[in-house]
């Protein structure tokens, strides 16, 4: 018998029977490249034992967004990992996970980890007690100002213009001026009228 001519299937004659056959599952786009020196948050979450005590935020540390992704309670799902991705972002990031319990997400109640990507730094973990903090990315407005113009006014005006005026003023005037008027006016009048009238008049008129 002729097979029907159904759109999207394709039929095929094995042992004498017609076999139905779906067309391939296309393979999943690949994720475009961010531009600049954006990246993509990836967080993957392997819970534990009690997975409803698990819940993990990540919040913009640098500008005004606040909270940008958020996770938990996984309840009903033990032992399941979930996965995450964020849009192209730029700054500096804080994620925090939970556990309510206090126990963290391993190793006394199962094996659940954590693992946080953004773009070359990755970092996990799973042992920790009521919440662990990791940190991403820098916020880049600020450092420039910093190092650049802090330095340069404050040197040059300082070691130049003290030393030059104090010097110069203070020697001259002073050593002249003292020794000149002293010594002259008072040793020549004192012994010349003192010799000369008291010899002569005494010897004659014994």
């Amino acid at each position: 018998s002729n097979p029907p001519a159904d759109e999207g299937l394709s039929y095929f004659a094995l042992g004498g029977k017609d076999q139905v056959v779906g067309l391939p599952t296309p393979a999943p786009s690949p994720i475009p490249p961010c531009p600049g020196a954006q990246e993509r948050f990836e967080v993957q979450i392997l819970t534990d034992d009690w997975p409803q005590e698990t819940t993990w935020t990540l919040t913009d540390q640098c500008g005004s967004n606040g909270e940008m992704m958020s996770g938990g309670p996984y309840t009903g799902s033990p032992n399941t990992l979930f996965s995450e991705m964020s849009a192209c972002v730029d700054g500096q990031y804080e994620f925090i996970i939970n556990d309510s319990y206090g126990d963290g997400i391993c190793c006394g109640y199962g094996q659940g980890s954590y693992l946080v990507k953004f773009g070359t730094e990755i970092k996990s973990g799973g042992e920790f007690g009521s919440s662990k903090t990791e940190t991403f990315g820098t916020c880049g407005s600020t450092p420039p100002p910093t190092t650049g113009s802090t330095p340069s006014p404050t040197a040059p005006p300082t070691s130049s213009p003290t030393p030059v005026p104090s010097a110069p003023p203070t020697n001259p005037p002073t050593a002249p001026v003292t020794p000149a008027p002293t010594v002259s006016p008072t040793a020549p009048p004192t012994s010349v009228p003192t010799a000369v009238p008291t010899s002569p008049p005494t010897a004659p008129v014994t």
